[in-house]
């Protein structure tokens, strides 16, 4: 019997992950976040490790190789990882909060002279590499001596070659020819990438460096309307199609030209000055601009020149199918302005496209490498569904609820036919969170996670919001549609594959009448999860049960977590947000809890 080639990937950066593929194909995949309940978890993923290794029942001695998504290694990111016995690594630490004090008053002279970039940027690159190139090392040693593993087998790629090959490694035309992007913040000194596949091999054509980087402009912008940089991004978006272009155009008029494509080569972007001081330049021109209008204007911007970096590319390459990866990636408004480009005839987003992705991007990479210098054809399989992490039967749900006296709590009952149970509770305007098979990797929940509501029932937003979620008011909910129901609801000329929330579509007017609850109340837009019945049968029955008693293929699906904290691990997490929510019905697989004050 042929032994399984395995490859373990691990990113300890933000929202630190680990990701297992075996023969070709990712069987596992998890973020530190879970187990510890820290949301976007920085540091060494330990719990995850540990979870991937012991589910395939394996040890470090049997993996093929480790690999790791970034060519450098910041020591910033690794303070849970012991680096610090190098004393080139000793001084950027302790030099780490001075010299950034230093950056930052460098960056507003840079923001007068933008001249000064040319002396600077050579200077930091040097200083990068030579402590980032230490930190992978060090890094190496540290997995080494964890995983009881020669530290030869432990491989380390580029970060946005790992963002492009996650793209198109996970997308179902992994064997076609293809354009393929990388667009984020920045990662080894990098913000955007342009490749091409032709016949299995890859070029990359072109490559921007992160001081014209359109995603640390969006991060700011964040942080400028008062949210979370790295995390909130996702409410600017949102905030952004409520505004009326007649304000969105004065604003618009005096950023347009921050970041332009470069007039001698379209695959690159340019921008007037180091976007990594760009706070001088919104505390100077936003001010006194509303702040949907400030977000209006930058989500224009961000569309408008990923649809002309797209376009460029598409007519250099000639290539019409196209793969996206990077945080930028996460832009579901965008990717609906990139699907609707013309020339485009294929469109693969890659699911939950941030950080979390880049590990699994370097397993094939690895994967490749390893096929390659062993002579063995590849075998690369296509993503396919995102349920997986860890599980929970029956009989562990019922020991966790007896250990801890839940029984005599709440009004709990084992019910066989669970979905038909949950469909009635929804189908009469009760709120159900669901926790049932293998956990969802990335950031989208998707049934199996989840809190779920009747999407025709407008007052479900305001109750999800008042018992748990405290979105804030301007944040849409979103649906999970039969498959076969896509059509009825999602208007989808190119049959664009939605299964993992990474789109958004217009609706059709059935949507807008039969699940206004979970579209965008201003622009009308869908962030559908389509639920295909082959990998989500239970899900997939929980939906059909609720169509026959109300006529409506879809349901109401947002994350199964309390504000602030990540999406719940197990049992124990969902009752813990259950007990410290307004929430009266949690199901555990078949377990059906209610409070007392339930009927």
């Amino acid at each position: 019997m042929t032994k399984p080639i395995y490859i373990l990937g691990i990113h300890d950066g933000h929202c630190a992950t680990a990701s297992l593929l075996k023969n070709g194909e990712i069987i596992s995949s998890v973020s530190e976040e879970r187990f510890l309940a820290i949301k976007n978890y920085i540091g060494f993923p330990y719990k995850a490790i540990d979870y991937l290794l012991k589910s395939e029942g394996i040890t470090g001695k049997d993996l093929a190789m480790v690999v790791l998504p970034l060519r450098w290694g910041l020591p910033v990111f690794s303070e849970n990882v012991v680096l610090n016995n190098d004393p080139i690594l000793k001084l950027a630490n302790a030099l780490y909060i001075p010299l950034g004090s230093v950056r930052s008053l460098w960056g507003s002279l840079e923001y007068q002279f933008p001249i000064l970039n040319n002396l600077a940027r050579p200077l930091y690159r040097i200083a990068f590499r030579l402590i980032c190139g230490k930190t992978i090392s060090e890094k190496k040693k540290f997995i080494a001596k964890y995983l009881k593993i020669d530290v030869s087998k432990i491989n380390n790629y580029e970060h946005h070659a790992s963002h492009a090959a996650a793209a198109y490694y996970a997308s179902s035309f992994n064997h076609e020819d293809a354009l393929v992007l990388s667009i984020d913040g920045e990662g080894d000194l990098l913000c955007a990438s342009v490749s091409t596949v032709r016949n299995g091999e890859w070029e990359r054509l072109a490559e921007t460096t992160a001081n014209a980087s359109l995603g640390l402009v969006y991060q700011e912008v964040t942080g400028y309307l008062g949210m979370k940089r790295g995390e909130h991004e996702y409410k600017v978006m949102g905030l952004a199609p409520y505004a009326k272009d007649y304000g969105v155009s004065p604003v618009f008029r005096k950023i347009k030209d921050l970041i332009i494509l470069d007039p001698y080569n379209p695959l690159r972007f340019k921008s007037k000055f180091d976007v990594h001081y760009i706070s001088k330049f919104l505390h100077t021109k936003m001010k006194e601009q509303r702040f949907d209008y400030i977000a209006g204007a930058f989500q224009k911007l961000t569309e408008d020149r990923i649809c002309e970096w797209v376009k460029a590319a598409i007519k250099q390459t000639g290539l019409t199918t196209v793969c996206i990866g990077g945080g930028v990636a996460m832009n579901v408004k965008a990717n609906l302005k990139i699907s609707e480009i013309s020339e485009l005839r294929k469109f693969f987003p890659c699911p939950s496209a941030g950080d979390e992705s880049t590990q699994i991007g370097a397993c094939y990479l690895g994967y490749m490498d390893y096929c390659r210098q062993n002579k063995i054809v590849p075998n690369i399989k296509s993503l396919g569904s995102l349920y997986l992490g860890p599980s929970f039967t029956n009989t562990q749900i019922k020991e966790f609820l007896m250990k801890n006296h839940y029984f005599s709590k709440y009004k709990i009952k084992y019910v066989g036919e669970i979905e038909k149970e949950i469909a009635q509770l929804l189908a009469s305007n009760k709120i159900v969170a669901n926790l049932a098979g293998r956990m969802e990797w990335g950031a989208r929940a998707l049934g199996n996670r989840s809190i779920l509501a009747n999407p025709s029932n407008i007052d479900t937003v305001r109750i999800i919001n008042d018992q748990m979620k405290m979105r804030d008011f301007w944040m849409p909910f979103t649906p999970s549609i039969l498959k076969e129901r896509g059509k009825k609801y999602v208007i989808n000329f190119k049959n664009i594959l939605a299964p993992y929330m990474i789109m958004t579509f217009n609706s059709t007017i059935t949507a807008q009448k039969q699940i206004n609850a979970a579209i965008h109340p201003s622009d009308f837009t869908v962030r559908p999860q389509l639920v295909d019945k082959d990998w989500n049968p239970r899900y997939h029955k929980i939906i059909s049960e609720f169509e026959k008693l109300s006529g409506i293929g879809a349901v109401l699906n947002t994350s199964f977590n309390l504000h602030g904290l990540p999406i719940v691990l197990g049992p124990q997490e969902a009752i813990h947000a259950f007990e410290n929510s307004g929430l009266e019905y949690l199901v555990l697989e078949n377990y059906l809890i209610c409070k007392n004050s339930s009927q």
